[in-house]
């Protein structure tokens, strides 16, 4: 009998994902095909070679390329670790939004403990009209509307109007596109990182990263190398993940919440599918596992 064939696109060179092909490559009762979409070109009259006796795809969205795949073997009925739909509702910030709160209204015990922030989109082209559109509602934090590429992919506080000059000079290919926005929740400026791959949940938590802007004011963040603990994973929380996962058909995420200041309930400010999973311990043999139980 043939084995089984599967496709996985992944970048390769992250850090995690290269000790999970290392191990993939080791299984052999599978025959694994690796892409990377930054760097393999796909020759779209000939990408059936590419999909030829695959049985499954896996694919870590970086960019369109990733997207791409994903609507072929939609078209061609490829079974997918997430399909289309989900991702293309994890890569909009406001579908996301919508699809949130849709989780949230068909399970109302959610909110005993958790809430979804204030929400927004606008757009920056008439940056008067969205300074009086904000006034009222500072302080606000804009993002990207898209969250998949990372170079396209930003947080950005405002607590004065005069910020937004800042915004726009420092992001101004973008004011042709609508932003999504956030209220602004003053909290402990901790966030607690849930990261799932299946049936485990796994906790992190690390200094918010806005938080360290506001006490430190630095030119450049990068989050990969801000100091990780473990969170603990309460019933609360696997509630909680378990109804993220069914209403956004998600099997690998993960999602922030953070600790308002002035009440107890946690909120709900991020989520991603197939996250970076930094600072989970034997995180790539976890993630193999898990590969190898749903290709069975």
């Amino acid at each position: 009998m043939a084995k089984k064939k599967i496709l996985i696109s992944v970048k390769k060179q992250h850090d995690i994902i290269k000790g999970v092909i290392s191990k993939l490559k080791r299984v052999k009762d599978y025959e694994f095909v690796f892409h990377d979409p930054v760097e393999d070109f796909l020759d779209l009259q000939n990408i059936t070679e590419l999909f030829k006796g695959v049985d499954f795809l896996i694919v870590k969205v970086r960019n369109d390329c990733s997207i791409d795949l994903l609507h072929y073997a939609k078209l061609h009925d490829i079974p997918t670790l997430h399909d289309i739909d989900a991702v293309m509702t994890c890569k909009n910030k406001v579908a996301l939004d919508h699809a949130l709160r849709k989780v949230f209204n068909d399970n109302p015990d959610l909110s005993k403990r958790f809430f979804l922030p204030k929400s927004w989109t606008q757009s920056l082209r008439d940056v008067n009209r969205f300074k009086k559109w904000a006034k009222s509602r500072l302080p606000i934090v804009i993002k990207s509307h898209y969250q998949h590429d990372k170079y396209m992919r930003f947080n950005f506080l405002v607590k004065e109007i005069k910020e937004i000059d800042d915004f726009c000079k420092r992001y101004e290919q973008f004011l042709y596109y609508d932003v999504y926005v956030q209220e602004f929740i003053e909290c402990d400026g901790i966030d607690r990182k849930i990261y799932v791959v299946g049936d485990n949940i796994f906790g992190i938590k690390r200094e918010n990263p806005i938080y360290i802007y506001l006490r430190e004011n630095p030119d450049d963040i990068d989050v990969d190398v801000i100091e990780r603990e473990n969170y603990e994973i309460t019933d609360d929380i696997r509630r909680l993940t378990r109804a993220l996962s069914e209403g956004l058909n998600l099997k690998i995420f993960g999602f922030d919440l953070i600790k308002p200041v002035d009440q107890d309930k946690y909120c709900l400010v991020d989520l991603n599918d197939f996250p970076g999973f930094r600072g989970i311990k034997n995180i790539e043999t976890v993630l193999v596992d898990f590969i190898l139980e749903i290709i069975k």
